[in-house]
């Protein structure tokens, strides 16, 4: 969209970025629209934001998966089979790392980078073809998953329904979410049919649909919305890692 004047809605959406909507439409309005960065500053040397661990992590499993020569990573000790088997997969030819989605108004496929047409965009991990009906999708999380269920199924059907969209003959639907800072209870899986699949494609393509419509973006505060603004008046978060917000916001519930 290069010489374009910057629209003053969402021209396309994501899982993530449906979810900033319905947090706080201000909020998605400053990050998606505006685009007025978060003002946290650097940490000290040895020190990690969630984001910046989550996107760290994100690339080691990538970058074992497709390069045979480097070491394994101890951040994925947890899943240490399962991701020696992905460079296998990898190495045959049956998996792809950082699969992306794309797709246009009509919900056909698009190239990911159409910024005329591409209305929703989505990428797995891991997307492994386990047989010629059977898909296997994987998304690596640093945060926890507990009080997340609800939210990573959801994920999980959205990339089910992007498979589903692809390929016609996919007719079992395998997604695993894995944490990777958990000990213990550390993988949620779901399995889905192709009906079930289909069955959830218009509950989420209304959900992006409010993405795409929304026009009046009105603060919705909220302690959990609030509390880690990077746009509120205040402290952004608590104790040592705390920064002063922008202040663009001024309805703080926290």
């Amino acid at each position: 969209m290069s010489g374009h004047r910057r629209p003053n809605h969402a021209t396309s959406s994501s899982f993530s970025r449906a979810l900033d909507l319905e947090k706080c439409p201000l909020f998605f309005k400053m990050r998606h629209i505006d685009k007025i960065p978060d003002p946290a500053p650097p940490l000290p040397s040895g020190q990690e934001r969630p984001l910046e661990r989550g996107n760290r992590l994100h690339s080691l499993g990538e970058n074992y998966v497709l390069n045979k020569l480097l070491p394994f990573p101890e951040e994925f000790k947890a899943f240490e089979k399962e991701l020696k088997a992905f460079r296998k997969l990898f190495q045959a030819g049956k998996l792809t790392p950082e699969k992306r989605f794309a797709f246009d108004k009509t919900w056909n496929l698009c190239d990911y980078k159409d910024w005329d047409n591409v209305i929703y965009r989505a990428v797995a991990d891991v997307s492994a073809r386990l047989s010629d009906t059977r898909v296997l999708v994987i998304d690596y999380k640093s945060g926890k998953k507990k009080g997340n269920e609800v939210k990573h199924h959801e994920q999980a059907m959205e990339y089910a329904v992007c498979e589903a969209l692809v390929d016609p003959e996919i007719q079992l639907f395998n997604v695993e979410i894995w944490y990777l800072d958990q000990q213990g209870d550390n993988k949620l899986r779901k399995q889905f049919t192709r009906s079930q699949v289909l069955s959830g494609f218009n509950a989420m393509k209304q959900r992006h649909q409010r993405v795409l419509e929304e026009r009046f973006f009105e603060a919705r505060p909220s302690r959990y919305a609030c509390a880690f603004c990077p746009y509120k008046a205040g402290d952004v978060g608590f104790g040592k890692l705390a920064y002063p917000g922008t202040g663009h916001c001024r309805r703080n519930a926290c």
